[in-house]
């Protein structure tokens, strides 16, 4: 793995998202769910339906504001289905943090890391949200399969993962695109070694890393996963 690592930060390449869609894009005719947790203001969803304008899409954002733009730009597609919902380990109830910079809102608190981090996740409001449990929701949505699922909710991805023990567990899951910290940017949140080990014990291994970004151009700060299950 760190080699792997290693290699990606000596190509000297910034592959992000958009990196990530291109390198799929072989396999998205063959895709029919996706599943979007964070879904912001729905760049993810825009581009996956250039791969495949047949697929259904559950997307869910917290956060109301940007639920409503997910909601207009989505209007006239009913496959696109939009939850304005958080996701975790189980349902309920949470306070979703509302920071200064809206893609960083979370349902952790934000830890102290840098000038530039912090004033990106310094909170200014609250709002109370409903919290949903990725198993149940298949369940109750008759979704048996999911060909991917992007997880952004800073911080707290190891609990949206507990959340699909089930799933995960059947290898019912193809891809899962996953956002993972190297150091505490949210309180008591799993970092990257965590989720890697907790894929692991579910049977899935790493295919790919993207958009690493450094803290201060010192420090690995966090990433995105993909990972796939084990041949």
């Amino acid at each position: 793995m760190l080699s792997k690592i290693r290699k990606i930060l000596s190509s000297g390449k910034r592959r992000g998202l958009d990196q990530f869609v291109m390198d799929l894009k072989p396999k998205f005719s063959q895709f029919k769910t996706v599943i979007d947790v964070g879904g912001y203001q729905g760049s993810f969803v825009e581009q996956v339906l250039l791969m495949n304008p047949s697929l259904s899409i559950h997307v869910f954002e917290p956060f109301s504001a940007s639920c409503q733009v997910i909601k207009e730009k989505f209007s006239e597609r009913p496959a696109v289905i939009i939850n304005q919902m958080a996701v975790s380990e189980a349902r309920g109830e949470a306070i979703l943090n509302i920071n200064s910079f809206n893609e960083t809102n979370s349902l952790l608190a934000s830890s102290q890391v840098s000038e530039s981090i912090d004033a990106l996740t310094k909170m200014q409001s609250t709002e109370k949200v409903q919290v949903v449990q990725l198993d149940e929701y298949c369940m109750d949505h008759g979704i048996t399969y999911i060909d991917l699922i992007k997880i952004d909710t800073q911080g707290n991805s190891f609990a949206v993962l507990k959340g699909l023990q089930n799933m995960l567990t059947q290898k019912r899951i193809n891809y899962l695109y996953v956002e993972a910290e190297f150091v505490e940017i949210y309180k008591n949140e799993k970092l990257f070694s965590e989720i890697e080990i907790l894929m692991r014990e579910f049977g899935y291994s790493i295919v790919d890393l993207y958009n690493l970004n450094y803290i201060n151009k010192e420090k690995l700060g966090w990433c995105d996963v993909l990972f796939s299950p084990k041949n």
